[in-house]
């Protein structure tokens, strides 16, 4: 089963679309961590310890 150039062009470009996607994401979550870690090591108590579970389990 061949498939067109101009198809797997398109499909190239959805991939790439998919992973700059991704790379948002991850740097999102990144930030969300480091901030959350810094919430840790600040030992402010465990209403912030809850709020890092449960971003944790999302």
């Amino acid at each position: 089963m061949e498939q067109s150039i101009e198809t797997l062009q398109e499909q190239l470009r959805q991939a790439q679309a998919e992973i700059e996607q991704l790379r948002g994401d991850k740097h999102r979550l990144q930030q969300e961590v480091a901030r959350l870690r810094g919430l840790l090591r600040s030992g402010s108590g465990s209403v912030k310890s809850t709020k890092l579970y449960e971003a944790l389990r999302e």
